[in-house]
């Protein structure tokens, strides 16, 4: 998301702050956003709700980081040692591997037991040999209405075809008549 729509969205959540989230104060978020970006005139509510739900959260990552910051000693000791940071073309590159590393699941070790136990009854459970299951022929069931409406749609590319019929009839003896004078 837009870092710029979060942070007018969460100047107008501070400037009404404590007040319920109406549609009209929605339509103000909107209006903001727009005159700022000229972008998102038309935006859905429920676009807003997500901008909002977005600067919520970044209102609030805010100030925990300023209640580390003023916290100081009080904070936990970190237990990695504090090195100079890498320059500024080498930072970018490791920045993508390491957000990656904090959203990757854990994979906890599988004791070879259970394994072993886990592959044993996949291998009884899998069938020796594949055969084929000749499926059952639907029945087709034809609604009145349906067929009438494909006999009107019939009757009708009968009707337009008659009078193409009649037309290319008039045009031929047209062009026999231009032929002959």
């Amino acid at each position: 998301m837009d870092e710029k729509i979060i942070k007018i969205v969460s100047a107008k959540l501070r400037k009404c702050e404590g007040q319920p989230m109406t549609p009209e104060r929605l339509a103000e978020i909107r209006a903001a956003v727009y005159s700022a970006t000229k972008t998102n005139k038309f935006a859905s509510f429920s676009n807003i709700k997500k901008w909002v739900k977005a600067a919520r959260s970044a209102m609030k990552k805010d100030e925990s980081a300023s209640k580390k910051k003023k916290g100081g000693a009080s904070a936990k000791p970190s237990a990695k040692p504090v090195s100079k940071p890498a320059p500024r073309e080498h930072r970018y590159e490791e920045e993508p591997v390491r957000h990656v590393a904090r959203e990757m699941p854990v994979v906890h070790d599988v004791p070879k037991r259970l394994e072993a136990s886990l592959n044993m009854v996949k291998e009884e459970s899998m069938p020796v040999q594949l055969s084929e299951v000749a499926m059952a022929k639907p029945t087709v069931v034809f609604d009145k209405v349906y067929l009438q409406g494909i006999k009107f749609e019939i009757a009708g590319i009968r009707q337009t075809m008659e009078r193409v019929s009649r037309q290319l009839d008039k045009l031929e003896k047209a062009i026999v008549s231009e032929k002959e004078d």
